[in-house]
């Protein structure tokens, strides 16, 4: 599921970047194209200067820590508290209890997408974050640099706009 939806998330990029008349070959040398898709203050104060000097497997490491801090933080746990990563995406978006509600649950497909994002919050922290994290041979391109740049503004995106559940 997760896989899937990083493979659309990057498709669409591709596809937009061709609308704009843009390669991903072109994209990988224009600079500029992160300062088109990146417009989350607080995702470009943690990766443009890194993205821009290169650093394409940090910058992701960094974009996806940001996450897992907004949604400690939205959801009101302690900075200190070992919740984090996967099983903190798992308590703050579940599907029967949640946290952060991404919206109403009155309905089959509300369902649905809390329990999708819950999967796909949690599962970048696993598949994205984790090898970044642990893996100190990991390399990643500018383009995946980007692409995943572009997942993580709409993951930041949903945390922004999620209503806290008064349990």
């Amino acid at each position: 599921m997760v896989a899937f939806e990083l493979f659309a998330i990057a498709h669409n990029l591709n596809a937009e970047l061709s609308t704009l008349g843009i390669t991903s070959k072109e994209a990988e040398n224009d600079s500029s194209l992160y300062d088109h898709l990146i417009v989350n203050e607080s995702l470009r104060e943690k990766t443009r200067e890194l993205y821009f000097d290169g650093h394409y497997t940090r910058v992701i490491e960094e974009a996806f820590k940001l996450i897992d801090n907004l949604v400690k933080e939205k959801a009101s746990i302690a900075p200190s508290s070992s919740l984090t990563g996967f099983k903190l995406m798992q308590m703050a978006f579940s599907r029967e209890r949640p946290l952060l509600r991404l919206n109403q649950g009155s309905s089959a497909s509300e369902a649905d997408e809390q329990l999708g994002y819950m999967q796909l919050f949690a599962g970048c922290m696993t598949g994205v974050r984790n090898p970044r994290a642990h893996d100190a041979n990991w390399k990643d391109s500018k383009m995946q640099a980007l692409q995943l740049l572009v997942f993580a503004e709409h993951l930041i995106e949903k945390v922004e706009m999620a209503q806290i559940n008064e349990l």
